[in-house]
């Protein structure tokens, strides 16, 4: 699914996102919305796949990780979808 993220959209799945919610939660104080630790920190494409990270200020360890396998689980799902597309093109070849 698509969601909003860091002002950007982002390709998330379900589990991710209540992830994502959680470190709000937990990162928002009197001082900070823990939204605002996920602006700027990353530039997606048009599908929502994160393509880099930058943090250009001081975030929680534990955000940069969250993006850092975000990142990487999307492109393990794409992968996936590439493979069983290949799998399933060579399956109705030999029919």
């Amino acid at each position: 699914m698509i969601k909003g993220i860091g002002l950007r959209k982002v390709e998330i799945s379900n589990q991710e996102y209540k992830y994502y919610q959680q470190l709000i939660e937990q990162y928002t104080d009197d001082k900070h919305k823990g939204s605002s630790y996920f602006a700027d920190l990353f530039e997606t494409d048009d599908n929502g796949i994160i393509i880099i990270i930058k943090p250009i200020k001081s975030i929680p360890w534990e955000i940069l990780f969250f993006v850092q396998n975000l990142m990487i689980n999307q492109n393990l799902r794409q992968y996936d979808k590439r493979m069983v597309a290949i799998e399933n093109k060579l399956s109705r070849s030999k029919k």
